[in-house]
């Protein structure tokens, strides 16, 4: 063969080979890439569905508390509810009718519970994550942790309630509460949530708590029960003055407050409930609080015993005895303003 017949043959077989190298993508591409395209589509997917049900959910509350509104001054929005307290949420919804609860707040120790709750009362239940006592959320926390972000990112508005009782924890128990809680706020600030915790008055429980709000301002945590002391220990350290102070110091600190009835007049035991004087007055005391720190403050019915007449009778005396005797703006504010806040990260506008 000449050198020029090589020359070409080179040539013709350079063509081939590139030909071949620029169409193989054409024709496989396609398979190749749309199971990678595939793969990559279901997370932002999942994240846009799951913030459009959160926004379909947003807008159904708002209808029904426009709704309670219309025949209502000021209906309430319940963030304590427990569904392990009731045997059929039929009833909890009833009681709720009785009392003029417009929306409830729910946790469980079961997810699959609070599910079926919020499926069948779309409407009044807004969904919480699962709650935690100690066991959950110190001993396990990874778990925990895990657990809650994902219900937060599948449409939870809230971390349920953390049951802590510092007063009976042990030295190396309180390092190892300070190291979980301080997970759990964390997590709940970066997911733009907030935290129900119930914890009795207690001072090591109280100082490490304000440890882990100095160490991430931003975090919002709701102590539920003020008011309530059930120790005389904490006394009287645990009253509106301590409050006044801690919601200074943390502005974003809230409190749900009691709802237990103030002792019989002639009651000889300490009283339980501090909203309430001696005799069953609402105190003029926490009515100067509330007035002055109202943005600090919303309703939780956490009743031990549970039937639609229990919680109706002590939600109508909360509304009756303590809501109805301060102003008109601290009276919204309490009952459904701030809770809708804590909730939804809006302000209600009317």
């Amino acid at each position: 063969m000449s050198f020029h017949l090589l020359r070409e043959a080179i040539r013709a077989r350079i063509r081939a080979v590139c030909l071949i190298a620029f169409s193989l993508p054409l024709l496989t591409g396609p398979l190749f890439t749309a199971g990678v395209s595939d793969a990559a589509k279901p997370p932002n997917l999942l994240k846009s569905k799951a913030k459009q049900s959160r926004e379909a959910r947003v807008e159904r509350y708002e209808r029904t508390l426009k709704n309670h509104l219309a025949s209502d001054p000021w209906p309430l929005v319940d963030l304590e509810i427990s569904l392990d307290r009731w045997k059929d949420t039929a009833g909890l919804i009833e009681g709720m009718d009785r009392a003029g609860v417009a929306l409830g707040a729910v946790t469980a120790t079961s997810e699959e519970a609070i599910e079926k709750a919020v499926e069948r009362y779309p409407g009044r239940l807004i969904p919480l994550t699962t709650s935690a006592t100690p066991k959950d959320w110190m001993k396990d926390s990874g778990a925990y942790l895990s657990s809650i972000k994902r219900q937060l990112g599948g449409g939870a508005f809230g971390v349920g309630r953390v049951t802590w009782r510092p007063e009976s924890s042990e030295k190396a128990q309180m390092t190892q509460a300070g190291e979980a809680l301080g997970a759990i706020i964390r997590l709940a600030t970066q997911m733009r949530s907030f935290l129900v915790l119930d914890m009795p008055p207690d001072d090591n429980g109280l100082e490490l708590l304000e440890r882990r709000l100095r160490a991430a301002p931003e975090a919002r945590v709701v102590w539920t029960q003020a008011g309530r002391i059930l120790n005389l220990n904490p006394l009287p350290g645990y009253g509106h003055g301590l409050l006044r102070a801690l919601s200074l110091r943390h502005p974003r600190l809230s409190f749900t407050l009691t709802q237990d009835p103030p002792a019989p007049a002639d009651s000889l035991a300490p009283r339980k409930n501090h909203l309430y004087d001696p005799g069953g007055a609402f105190s003029r005391e926490w009515r100067a609080l509330l007035e002055a720190r109202v943005g600090h403050f919303t309703a939780g019915n956490d009743s031990p015993k549970t039937s639609p007449a229990i919680y109706a009778g002590r939600t109508l005396h909360f509304r009756q005895n303590v809501l109805a005797n301060i102003s008109p703006p601290a009276r919204k504010l309490i009952a459904y303003q701030n809770a809708w806040r804590f909730l939804t990260n809006q302000n209600w506008k009317p």
